[in-house]
C-alpha cells in the first residue's frame, strides 16, 4: 500500500513497502539548478557514481593478510545531498583533499588480525578523521563529537558516512585510541610534516622550540589535601615495617604524628606553615572511614607505591630508636614515595608544576619544535608538569632531525633552555643556538653572584668584578668547584661584593665548563643574529595561542599521559594539515 504527499508546486513524495521517490522540480533549487545539473553531469561522466558503493576512505589493502574494513554503499540520496552542501571551497573539503587517508590505513593496518575471520573494523582513516574535528573545532567530549557528526552534512561527509548512518559510537573511538597509542600517532604527524615537506612549506633554517602548560582533566591536590596524601603513605609504610619488625604490638600513635611532621617538611608551602601534624594526621584518619580504598583510583596508586619501597632493609628498630634516628630516615622515604603519588584526583599520571617562578599548575607541559619558514610543527615533546623543561630538548630536536631531512641551522629557544644540556646538545649537533640568557640567583646578602665573574679568554683563569684572578679550591664529584677571593683585604669593591663577609674572602662555587659556556651565551645574546631569531621566535609563540584558543591546548581532555600525548600529536597534526590546505588548493571532486 502506498501513499503521496503532494508539496507546493508540483514537488511530490511517494512510498509504498520497498521503495521512496521524491520529485523535486526545477523551481524548489533556484539559482543553484545549474550548478547541480553541471555537477551531476560532471560526476556521470566520470563514472565516479560508482565509487559512491565504496568511500575512498575505506579501500582496503592488498594480499590475503589485509585487514577488513566496514564499507556501507553510499546511497544516492546522502550522495546528492553532499554535492549540495558540501561546498568545494569549505575548509574541511580542502583539508580532506591533502590528507593521505590510504596510507594512514596502511600504517595502522599491522595491528588488526581480522583478515581471516571475526568482524569487519572501522577503518582507521575514518576514525582520524573523527578525532581531526574534534581538535579542529574544540569539541569537548567524543560523545557530543559523535552526534555532531550525525547532524552535520559536511562533517558526515569528511569522515566518509552516508547521512543515514551507521556511526560509531564513543568506545569504538576509544578502542582506537588504546590500539593505536602514542608511538602510531607519531607516524601520523610525520605523515603531515613528510606532505609540508613536499609542499616546500619547511626551511629548516631557524627552528624555534618552547611549551606550555595543559591543565589535567582532574581535581588538583591543594597544599594541605598533598600533605595529607603524604602522611597516610608513610603512616601505611611505617605500618608495614612495624608489622614486619613487631606483629604483636599495636602500632603507637606517635609515629603517625612523625609521619604527619615528615610530610609537612617534605612540602614546604607557605599554607602549610602553622598546620600541626595533629591536624594532618587527624585528616588521614577522616579520609580513612569515607572511602574504600579498593573503590578509589588515587588510593589503589598510594598502596602501590608504598610497596613499591617495600622491603625496608634500612629501617632503624622503631620500637628503640629515637625520633632524632627515625627522622632522616623517614625523610629520605618520604622524598621517594612523594615522587610517585598522584597530584590530582581524576588523572594519576598529571603532575603540580609551573611554567614561570610564580605561576603553578597541576597537567603536563607541551612542546612544539616550530620550522621558521611556515610554521610547520615537526614536533612534539610531552612530560609531566614537574618535569625539567631543559631535558625535553634533546628528545624534541631528535624528532625534529627525524621528521625533516638535514639538521637546522639554529635553534632560538627562551631562558628555561639556558642550560648545559642544551648547550651541550647544541654544540654536538653543530647547529647554532639563540638561547635567552638565564639569570644567575643573587646571594642572599645582596652581594655579588657568578654572574659577575669573568673568564681569561685563553686561560683556564677566572677573574672578580675587580679583575683580581680568584684561588681555585677542592673539586667535588658534582664537577662544582669552589674559587676564593686574593686581594679581598684591599679591594675597595668588598662592601658591595660581600656584605656579610666580615673581613673574610669572598667565595664563588659554580662548575668551571657550565659557567664558562653561560657567559659565551651571554655574549651571544648581544648579537644581531640572536636578535633577528628571537625576534621570529617570537612570531611563533602565536603557534601556542591558536592551540589553546582553536585546538584545546590549555585543557586536558583525557585522563591518562598517554591519551593526553596522543591529544597532543592530535592538535599539532590538524594544525599542519590546516596549514597545508591554504597553500595547496587544489580543485574539489567530491565524487572521487
Amino acid at each position: 500500500m502506498g501513499a503521496i504527499i503532494q508539496g507546493a508546486g508540483t514537488s511530490e513524495l511517494r512510498w509504498d513497502a520497498q521503495r521512496l521517490v521524491i520529485c523535486l522540480p526545477r523551481q524548489v533549487f533556484g539559482a543553484m539548478w545549474d550548478t547541480l545539473v553541471a555537477r551531476l553531469t560532471e560526476v556521470w561522466r566520470s563514472r565516479a557514481f560508482i565509487a559512491w558503493t565504496r568511500p575512498a576512505m575505506t579501500v582496503g589493502g592488498s594480499g590475503p593478510d589485509a585487514p577488513r574494513w566496514k564499507v556501507h554503499s553510499l546511497d544516492v540520496l546522502s550522495g546528492l545531498l553532499f554535492l549540495l552542501k558540501v561546498p568545494a571551497n569549505h575548509e574541511l573539503a580542502r583539508l580532506w583533499a591533502v590528507i593521505d587517508w590510504s596510507a594512514i590505513n596502511g600504517l595502522c593496518a599491522p595491528l588488526y588480525n581480522n583478515a581471516h575471520g571475526g568482524p569487519h573494523a572501522w577503518a582507521p582513516a575514518q576514525m582520524i578523521a573523527l578525532l581531526a574535528l574534534m581538535f579542529l573545532y574544540r569539541v569537548p567530549h567524543e560523545t557530543t563529537l559523535l552526534c555532531r557528526v550525525q547532524e552535520n552534512i559536511v562533517w558526515c561527509w569528511f569522515c566518509g558516512f552516508a547521512l543515514f548512518g551507521p556511526w560509531p559510537d564513543h568506545s569504538t573511538l576509544y578502542t582506537f585510541r588504546k590500539r593505536v597509542g602514542v608511538e602510531l600517532l607519531e607516524q601520523v604527524l610525520t605523515l603531515a610534516v613528510c606532505a609540508c615537506i613536499e609542499a616546500g612549506l619547511v626551511a629548516n633554517d631557524l627552528a624555534h622550540f618552547d611549551l606550555t602548560a595543559v591543565v589535567a582533566s582532574g581535581h588538583r591536590w591543594s597544599p594541605y589535601e598533598r600533605a595529607v596524601v603524604l602522611s597516610k603513605a608513610l603512616i601505611r609504610y611505617l605500618e608495614l615495617v612495624w608489622a614486619d619488625q613487631m606483629p604483636q604490638k599495636p602500632f603507637p600513635e606517635a609515629l603517625r604524628i612523625l609521619a604527619a611532621e615528615v610530610a609537612l617538611e617534605t612540602l614546604p608551602h607557605k599554607a602549610l606553615n602553622d598546620v600541626a601534624p595533629e591536624r594532618v594526621a587527624q585528616s588521614v584518619a577522616d579520609w580513612d572511614g569515607q572511602a574504600d580504598p579498593a573503590q578509589t583510583a588515587w588510593q589503589t596508586t598510594l598502596e602501590e607505591t608504598v610497596q613499591e619501597q617495600l622491603p625496608a632493609e634500612d629501617a632503624p628498630p622503631l620500637q628503640s630508636a629515637t625520633i632524632e634516628q627515625t627522622k632522616p630516615w623517614l625523610s629520605r622515604v618520604a622524598k621517594r614515595i612523594m615522587e610517585q603519588l598522584p597530584h590530582t584526583r581524576g588523572d594519576q599520571d598529571a603532575r603540580v608544576g609551573r611554567t614561570t617562578s610564580y605561576t603553578w599548575f597541576c597537567g603536563y607541559l607541551l612542546g612544539f619544535v616550530v620550522d621558521g619558514l611556515h610554521h610547520i610543527i615537526t614536533a612534539v615533546a610531552w612530560g609531566a608538569g614537574n618535569i625539567k623543561q631543559a631535558l625535553l630538548f634533546r628528545p624534541a630536536m631528535e624528532q625534529h632531525c627525524q621528521r625533516v631531512p638535514g639538521k637546522p641551522k639554529g635553534a632560538a629557544i627562551d631562558s628555561a633552555f639556558d642550560h648545559p644540556e642544551v648547550h651541550a646538545y647544541l654544540d654536538q649537533e653543530s647547529i647554532e643556538g639563540h638561547v635567552t640568557s638565564r639569570n644567575h640567583a643573587k646571594p642572599r646578602d645582596g652581594g655579588f653572584g657568578t654572574d659577575c665573574l669573568v673568564w681569561h679568554p685563553t686561560k683556564w683563569e677566572v677573574y672578580c668584578p675587580h679583575e683580581t684572578p680568584l684561588q681555585s679550591q677542592d673539586n667535588g664529584r658534582s664537577g662544582r668547584q669552589s674559587f676564593v677571593g686574593t686581594g679581598c683585604e684591599q679591594c675597595e669593591l668588598y662592601a658591595r661584593c660581600y656584605p656579610s663577609g666580615g673581613g673574610e674572602p669572598k667565595k664563588f662555587t659554580l662548575d668551571p665548563a657550565h659557567h664558562r659556556r653561560w657567559q659565551q651565551n651571554r655574549e651571544h645574546c648581544r648579537t644581531d643574529a640572536y636578535k633577528a631569531a628571537q625576534k621570529a621566535r617570537f612570531v611563533e609563540e602565536g603557534r601556542f595561542g591558536l592551540a589553546k584558543m582553536n585546538h584545546g591546548a590549555d585543557k586536558a581532555l583525557y585522563r591518562s599521559d598517554e591519551m593526553n600525548h596522543i591529544a597532543g600529536l592530535m592538535i599539532a597534526t590538524v594544525m599542519n594539515w590546516r596549514i597545508l590546505a591554504r597553500h595547496r588548493l587544489l580543485p574539489l571532486n567530491l565524487g572521487a
